[in-house]
């Protein structure tokens, strides 16, 4: 495959790097096929999407174990065959980042879509955006000694 790249920079591309969304990512459904990179920078593994089709179109991926965050998602029957999953251990869990300008009511710097995360299975090279609409959330507060 051969893709004019804003950030890869590339014009032969290794098609094991190539994932695909079959349903895109919510507010971007046109764009289903994206490389994969990744880098580690001061002990964090950070990964991020370049669209095939339009390479300015990018997403920071990070696991969200670095945050100290975890999930316990059910997929839908659609999902798993979407994802040609056998069981959960074919699966990846990341948190897109977003960067935010400093607002009126919102501090500027990076913010997790926590109620967005991107499954991947890197085994198939497919991948989806599973939006949580109702989530329990377990909060523990210990004190320090």
């Amino acid at each position: 495959m051969t893709i004019d790249g804003a950030v890869s920079e590339r014009n032969a591309v290794d098609s094991e790097k190539i994932l695909t969304f079959p349903e895109g990512i919510p507010g971007f459904e046109k764009y289903t096929t994206y490389l994969l990179f990744h880098k580690e920078e001061n002990d964090i593994l950070a990964y991020w999407l370049e669209s095939c089709d339009s390479p300015k179109v990018t997403f920071t991926l990070v696991d969200p174990g670095q945050y100290g965050i975890s999930y316990q998602l059910e997929l839908t029957e659609k999902e798993q065959e979407l994802l040609k999953a056998k069981s959960s251990a074919d699966l990846g869990v990341f948190l897109i980042l977003s960067k935010h300008g400093e607002g009126e009511n919102q501090p500027g710097g990076l913010h997790a879509n926590i109620a967005g995360p991107v499954i991947i299975n890197p085994k198939n090279r497919l991948g989806l955006q599973k939006v949580i609409e109702k989530s329990s959330v377990n909060t523990i507060i210990t004190e320090k000694k």
